[in-house]
């Protein structure tokens, strides 16, 4: 067997190899082979031994001291129309999307400003520490094709596709079925799968009440048909939400099983918010093991009501963080962490909680998992390099503290001025200057 090439990055780090389990190595050594992917990832002593042994040699190497290398961030529910719109006070759900929102995303009817946004969208991104994420475009099909063209270039992951509504929306909004399920379509064949499975593409019926039954039932067909790609709505985000569905899918038990029963469920499912869930609710989910996204910074925001974490957990299921911008009012990870901890008024949740759904619950709430999320040998090397002196409250002695007390600070004092650089398959996509500035061997 040929003695494999790797690039060398040396620093603490901290994963979550499970629900339960972190992984630490202060001395530690990450190996990323040609291809993206990671070598080795272990402490410094293993990898001089291997190194020995021949199995491997390091073409080049950088010393980054103590500072912490962290998998990169997944964040699982996102709209990138309206990132320009975070911080919009004074509404609930409905009237903030009547407000400000669907004003916004009228705009992208222009290619150019949707290239423009998309670019300063996923620039931001990328500086936050995000390496995957699951984003909402908007109804216009030329829009969303922008939009994966700057992911695209930019070197992100991504699970993406346009906004599917044809009632309970401005006419500006609205579109013919027909139309909606043939541009979705063809955006799901160019994109679906680009670069070896780095872009993939969702169905996004907006929420229930923006589509017909007949709609829903048109794209629980295109899912039938094309089981890789995703879907990925709204459900239960704040109860005057919950009843409007009752009113108008009287037929329907509950919320969810309106989705249930156009198809929209299964194991490529992600349905955002799901806070006001009842049994049957739970039960749809369990079954067809659909995936949730709780956005505690968007429903604080918003004061939509307070996510069943603790529910979630017994019942076993898969979900992770999003920081549903623009509800949400920043995209930092950290930030949504905080959030997470601060909005459950009785429960405490454990800093190793948190950090495992910001990043290997994440990718397997979108079932990408084994590509992702944690820092194991053959995942691709989605990582952040992450430097806390850059944060003038985190203690400076922090890193030599237990892990539970170092992703502590990191949770509720970090944002997004300690992420120094960010890679995606081993390639740096933010941050190049602090390469350049050490010593390659």
């Amino acid at each position: 067997m040929a003695c494999q090439a790797i690039k060398t990055f040396y620093g603490h780090i901290i994963y979550a190899r499970d629900e339960k389990k972190l992984v630490e190595y202060k001395s530690g050594a990450l190996g990323v082979d040609q291809s993206g992917r990671i070598y080795f990832c272990g402490s410094r002593e293993d990898l001089d031994l291997e190194v020995k042994a021949g199995e491997c040699r390091i073409e080049e190497s950088f010393d980054l001291g103590e500072k912490l290398i962290l998998p990169g961030f997944v964040d699982t529910h996102l709209h990138l129309p309206q990132f320009g719109q975070t911080g919009k006070y004074g509404k609930h759900l409905l009237g903030w999307l009547e407000s400000f929102i669907f004003p916004e995303e009228a705009k992208f009817k222009d290619e150019k400003y949707a290239h423009k946004i998309s670019e300063w969208f996923f620039e931001e991104l990328l500086k936050n520490g995000t390496t995957t994420a699951n984003i909402f475009t908007t109804i216009h099909k030329q829009a969303c094709n922008a939009a994966f063209e700057v992911a695209s270039k930019t070197g992100i992951k991504a699970v993406m596709g346009k906004v599917i509504m044809n009632r309970n929306c401005p006419d500006y909004l609205s579109e013919d079925s027909k139309d909606a399920i043939k541009h979705s379509v063809e955006l799901m064949e160019k994109w679906h799968g680009h670069d070896n499975n780095r872009l993939l593409y969702a169905f996004i019926p907006r929420f229930a009440p923006s589509c017909t039954n007949d709609l829903l039932n048109q794209i629980g067909e295109q899912l039938k048909a094309n089981p890789s790609v995703y879907m990925h709505t709204h459900v239960s985000e704040s109860a005057a939400e919950v009843k409007w569905v009752q009113e108008l899918f009287p037929e329907a038990k509950s919320y969810t099983d309106v989705y249930a029963r156009a198809g929209l469920l299964g194991p490529k499912s992600v349905l955002a918010h799901a806070i006001h869930l009842n049994e049957h609710d739970y039960k749809a989910i369990c079954d067809t093991d659909s995936a949730l996204s709780h956005c505690p910074s968007s429903n604080f925001f918003l004061k939509s009501g307070a996510f069943a974490f603790a529910t979630c957990e017994k019942k076993q299921i898969r979900f992770g963080l999003g920081s549903d911008i623009g509800a949400g009012p920043q995209m930092s990870m950290f930030q949504v962490m905080k959030d997470g901890f601060y909005i459950q008024p009785d429960l405490w949740i454990e800093p190793a909680k948190l950090f495992y759904r910001a990043t290997l619950g994440g990718a397997k709430a979108l079932n990408l998992h084994e590509t992702t999320g944690s820092l194991e040998a053959g995942k691709d090397a989605d990582f952040i390099i992450v430097n806390t002196e850059r944060k003038s409250n985190i203690p400076a002695n922090i890193l030599q503290k237990e892990i539970d007390e170092i992703l502590s600070s990191l949770i509720f004092l970090g944002d997004d001025r300690i992420v120094e650089s960010t890679f995606v398959r081993g390639k740096c996509v933010f941050g190049a200057s602090l390469l350049n500035s050490l010593v390659s061997t």
